[in-house]
């Protein structure tokens, strides 16, 4: 499904102020969500509403993670760092994940001892309002923050979503089993599905992001198609050029690329400069994703 932005505006400027103010009022908000499903899991026997308020705990200490992450990303290269600081953002992603996984795995088998033990216990209705308060609260930050993390391409910011956005699917079981479970004392067990549910969900959604993010991390490239893609554009623009080598890194969102070109004898040190640029030109208008090319000549 495909969220309409919560804000119409496509001013860079704008959106990274917002999202400064975003990640603020998470914190509070995460903090707030995490006292009340906690006090109202112990108050009302809610295993599940017990295991919501752990992974808002979680999200707390990954928004402050993301917080510190968008400092550093945005400062400038310098010598000991050439190519800048931007996957600083990846690595406290990676981490906000881990922490989110470490969570879930908790979540997962306190609940499985608890079903294997039979260990249940009936939840009172009053903790179905404090769910449906904290659902509402959680689609805001779930909207907000992905609204800034697509605008900007923020992973962090896309993380803080994708927390709100397991809160928000664990939510809805905890809200079936509280319902189930008033049925009466054999229904209880449909509170440590819930809970169960809740961790799973967790563990599925914060892998497929971790695994993500390492990837970029250790700067993978999306299958031979890109490299494919670069000498298919090398061969257009001067077919006597051939590409021995290529190496690639990831420079924050965006790649700086290496070509390795065995050139013909003939071609003189002006020539071999011009086909150089009309290289550069036509790689980055064929991969918007290249930020910088150089080149690395051989003679045949």
């Amino acid at each position: 499904m495909t969220e309409k932005p919560m804000c119409p505006s496509h001013d860079l400027q704008v959106c990274r102020v917002c999202s400064k103010k975003i990640l603020g009022w998470t914190v509070l908000g995460n903090t707030f969500l995490a006292g009340i499903k906690i006090a109202g899991g112990v108050l009302t026997n809610s295993s599940g509403l017990l295991a919501d308020g752990f992974q808002s705990i979680s999200c707390v200490a990954t928004s402050i993670l993301i917080m510190v992450s968008l400092v550093f990303s945005q400062r400038s290269s310098d010598e000991r760092f050439p190519y800048g600081y931007a996957k600083i953002e990846f690595i406290a992603a990676l981490s906000a994940f881990s922490i989110l996984i470490g969570i879930g795995l908790f979540v997962v088998m306190s609940n499985l001892l608890g079903i294997m033990r039979r260990d249940f216990i009936q939840p009172d209705i009053m903790a179905l309002p404090v769910v449906l308060v904290s659902t509402l609260l959680t689609y805001m930050i779930y909207r907000y923050n992905f609204c800034a993390g697509t605008k900007l391409d923020s992973p962090g910011m896309v993380a803080n979503g994708c927390h709100a956005g397991a809160d928000l699917f664990s939510s809805g079981a905890v809200i079936v089993a509280i319902i189930v479970a008033q049925f009466g004392p054999s229904f209880a067990v449909f509170d440590k599905i819930a809970a169960l549910i809740v961790g799973v969900i967790i563990i599925k959604d914060s892998l497929g992001h971790w695994k993500g993010n390492l990837q970029i991390i250790l700067d993978q490239v999306s299958g031979p198609e890109f490299q494919r893609s670069i000498t298919q554009v090398i061969a257009a623009t001067a077919p006597e050029y051939r590409m021995v080598h290529l190496k690639y890194r990831r420079v924050g969102k965006s790649f700086w690329v290496g070509v390795g070109l065995l050139c013909p004898v003939k071609g003189t040190v002006s020539q071999n400069a011009e086909h150089m640029e009309q290289f550069r030109a036509a790689l980055v208008a064929a991969r918007p994703e290249i930020s910088a090319v150089d080149f690395f000549i051989e003679t045949a």
